[in-house]
């Protein structure tokens, strides 16, 4: 690649040349950035030493692997979620114990699920709310009314 063909590069490519800030910045970059570089790079090749094919080949096949390990990354990040939502949802009723972020103690009911950009949380029926990671104890919720033997009803605490 000649120099001019750098001038072309899109800016995030521009901004590796410095080693020690090329690490931070690859896992910024995208595929379409690699598809870009490599269509300017075959655009500014010499044309007496074009690239060599497999080579061409070999960067193909790295940008399609790392589009699928980008899909597969988003995929699990969803099911990570969906399976996060469905344990905090089946604690609904019960008594939960965790720790706050300043990490104080919380005690509550679960009353219902959210899902936020920090993850799950329990809403609580004290009107506060425990990231489902911070949970710490789970306990039966209070039981509901029964009927003894007598057929007189007794309501548990």
């Amino acid at each position: 690649m000649t120099t001019s063909a750098i001038g072309s590069l899109p800016s995030s490519l521009n901004s590796l040349s410095s080693s020690s800030a090329s690490k931070s910045r690859l896992s910024q970059l995208k595929p379409t950035d690699f598809i870009k570089m490599m269509v300017t790079q075959l655009q500014h090749q010499d044309p007496l030493n074009p690239t060599n094919s497999q080579d061409l080949l070999a960067q193909m096949s790295q940008i399609g692997q790392l589009q699928s390990s980008t899909q597969l990354s988003a995929t699990l990040q969803g099911m990570t979620q969906q399976n996060q939502i469905s344990a905090a949802a089946g604690l609904i009723g019960k008594t939960v114990i965790g720790q706050d972020a300043t990490h104080a103690p919380i005690t509550g009911l679960v009353s219902s699920v959210s899902v936020s950009s920090d993850g799950v949380n329990l809403q609580l029926d004290n009107g506060r709310a425990l990231s489902l990671a911070n949970v710490t104890s789970i306990a039966p919720g209070p039981s509901a009314a029964t009927t003894t033997a007598a057929g007189t009803t007794k309501t548990g605490a």
